[in-house]
């Protein structure tokens, strides 16, 4: 079954990427073709309302070679319209009667060409280093001469490098979401019904008829499954019919057979046992596309949050343009220990539903958002459902995954979890430069709800999953248990804590502002900052099996936090675009080394502390604790914003981190030597 699952895969895979890319190539090759036609009806706007001018002078008796002024006019006009480099007015004969930054060209084009054949129309060709549009003047039914409009080419070149991009951009998108959403119907279509109907027959070898086998979704290998449950109903109609021939004859049937019968065939009136079957992929797709969605407004979000500031609010407007980036990670923090015991109590599919909802009402509600006041309110109802959807679909694979294959199972989670968020915010920063900021987010708030509709209608509400395992509630004196343990508190305030300061208040924060203060479009901003999903998702898989293989997990964790450290620096020294891709690409290859260890970090060096509050309590305090980092990251890239220009603000998180780093490596090297020097003394 996995062979076939890989075959189809990997057929499915090829035939999808071979077509994007055939896609992407005849939409580059559309775009190229209607560019300069494009280009004739932009700038023809222009040469209109400059030709009625002189239309009006020729109409009151100024001969077209005699008007006074136009060279001037030609001027304002240009000004009003920074892509026209040039403009020249000729007569009949192409000779230039006036002329608009024309003399001003290193390299003077060739403008006559399209007149000297004789058209009549508007013509739009290359010459030399610029586009030249040709434009006829007709004045009172009779051809008078020619308006060129030069436009360098080099402007049309950088329109086709930003569509390329873009179809890049799209085309690696849509195979991640192809890919997932592919992932979820073969394993909702093949291999989930074959498992079910593996256990079934199992049970009915052994005579075992107590069981229906759920109804088919997709018209998979379950379709088998309607004509099984025929043969169960079948079987329980006879062994009921047996039970009122014996009772109706009183010889009645032995108390064995009695119980053997009722425990394995029979069934009350309006009771159907069905078999259900887990698999992370049920959940996998509705969590992509639920963070996915969410993650539509990371590129532009600071920048739309700047339209709500006011000089009257008394502070900077770094500072309010972090407040609800900061706002949203401090509500998903406290939302995450009661949104776990209430996912345990009430189930997944219930409390992923009711999540999306929140998050949908959110969204949409942040989309009309008057004021930053409204604005931070339905922020923090986003990070509710947010963090409810977080928690359950975390505990679903939790509760879902052996004990043995855990870590992959969380893998597997959190390579979801950045493929939606990569996708997410690449896609977003093209849309919102073509729909507007309220349409994308609008759009988020349909995809949070189309994710919330999927879990309704594919993910089973097993009811043996709600109410099984309630979890108990956090106590202070956890807390308190687990932050006198030194290598607890060293582990989450020297090394989780900084890794989030430097994802939110640098990634989050500072990169959509400072690439639109390089005059970036927000396309330009999604896909720099999908580099660092990338890198995680390709990277951490590789690390985590080189640190399970390796040992020595808190070397992994030192690499990462100086690599973050020196991506702050290299932003630092090369103040451009290409320099900031490199540091984001750089602190997500630091991510995928140092952040997945530090968990199992925990389990390994706090046994003790961890054994006397419970595995799952000390997860959550340090999930807890470590989504500080979330909420410190925008406040502190705003103070250094604010006071050292946003180098000052790199540099100080990047000292941050080598800082953090240092002090890290230097306790646990400390804890290693401790030991030796006690049992040196005691001898």
């Amino acid at each position: 079954m996995k062979q076939l699952q890989a075959r189809l895969v990997l057929l499915s895979a090829t035939m999808l990427v071979l077509s994007a890319m055939l896609l992407s190539w005849f939409a580059l090759r559309h775009f190229s073709q209607g560019l300069p036609p494009e280009m004739a009806r932009t700038v023809t706007t222009v040469s209109y309302s400059a030709s009625l001018v002189m239309e009006k002078a020729y109409d009151n008796g100024v001969p077209f070679d005699a008007m006074v002024g136009v060279e001037e006019f030609l001027n304002l006009v240009r000004k009003d319209n920074p892509t026209i480099v040039y403009m020249l007015v000729s007569d009949q004969s192409d000779h230039i009667l006036y002329r608009s930054g024309f003399g001003a060209l290193a390299q003077q084009p060739d403008p006559a060409g399209p007149i000297a054949r004789g058209r009549t129309e508007v013509v739009t060709e290359k010459s030399g280093a610029y586009f030249d549009t040709g434009v006829p003047l007709v004045f009172r039914h009779q051809r008078v001469g020619t308006l060129h409009l030069g436009q360098q080419a080099s402007f049309v070149e950088q329109q086709m490098k930003e569509v390329a991009y873009d179809v890049v951009t799209t085309l690696v998108v849509a195979s991640l979401i192809a890919l997932e959403l592919m992932r979820f119907v073969l394993t909702f279509a093949i291999a989930t019904p074959a498992d079910v109907m593996r256990a079934f027959l199992a049970r009915a070898r052994q005579g075992d008829f107590s069981h229906y086998l759920p109804h088919d979704h997709l018209g998979g290998i379950g379709q088998l499954s309607a004509h099984f449950n025929r043969i169960v109903s079948e079987i329980n109609g006879r062994c009921q019919r047996l039970f009122d021939a014996a009772d109706g004859a009183g010889a009645g049937l032995s108390e064995r057979v009695r119980a053997r019968l009722a425990a394995y065939c029979l069934h009350g009136a309006g009771e159907r046992a069905t078999l259900y079957a887990s698999a992370l992929a049920h959940i996998r797709w509705p969590f992509f596309l639920l963070i996915f969605a969410d993650s539509l407004s990371l590129s532009f979000f600071p920048v739309y949050v700047g339209q709500f500031y006011s000089p009257d609010m008394g502070i900077s407007k770094s500072v309010v343009i972090g407040l609800p980036i900061s706002i949203f990670m401090f509500t998903w923090a406290l939302s995450m220990p009661w949104a776990g015991m209430w996912s345990d109590r009430v189930g997944h599919r219930k409390a992923f539903v009711v999540g999306a909802a929140v998050t949908t009402a959110g969204l949409i509600l942040t989309a009309f958002s008057q004021s930053l006041y409204d604005l931070l309110l339905w922020r923090s109802l986003t990070a509710l459902g947010y963090g409810l959807v977080f928690i359950t679909a975390q505990g679903y694979v939790a509760n879902n995954t052996p004990p043995a294959q855990r870590t992959r199972g969380m893998a597997v989670f959190l390579s979801s979890f950045f493929a939606g968020s990569l996708s997410g915010s690449s896609i977003g920063g093209i849309l919102s430069d073509r729909l507007g900021y309220d349409h994308t987010i609008l759009l988020s708030a349909l995809l949070s709800a189309t994710s919330a509709v999927f879990v309704l209608r594919f993910l089973s509400a097993n009811p043996q999953a709600a109410g099984a395992a309630a979890r108990r509630s956090l106590t202070f004196a956890d807390f308190k248990r687990l932050l006198r343990n030194k290598k607890f508190a060293a582990i989450t305030f020297l090394a989780a804590v900084p890794a989030k300061i430097a994802l939110t208040g640098f990634l989050y924060y500072s990169v959509p502002l400072y690439l639109k203060l390089q005059g970036n479009n927000q396309s330009t901003t999604g896909r720099v900052m999908m580099a660092y999903g990338l890198a995680i998702i390709v990277l951490s898989p590789f690390a985590a099996k080189l640190a399970d293989r390796i040992g020595r997990l808190r070397w992994f964790v030192t690499v990462g936090g100086y690599a973050a450290s020196m991506a702050m620096l290299i932003i630092y020294y090369y103040d451009n675009t290409l320099g900031l891709l490199v540091s984001i690409t750089l602190l997500g290859i630091a991510h995928a080394i140092g952040v997945s260890p530090q968990l199992a970090l925990i389990n390994d060096f706090c046994q003790e502390v961890v054994q006397e509050v419970g595995s799952g309590t000390a997860t959550g305090i340090f999930r807890l604790i470590e989504r500080l980092g979330n909420v410190l990251g925008p406040v502190i890239a705003a103070l250094l914003i604010s006071r050292f220009g946003f180098r000052g603000a790199f540099l100080g998180i990047g000292l941050l981190s080598f800082v953090c780093a240092t002090c890290f490596t230097a306790l646990f090297f400390w804890f290693d030597r401790r030991p030796t020097r006690v049992a040196v003394r005691a001898g």
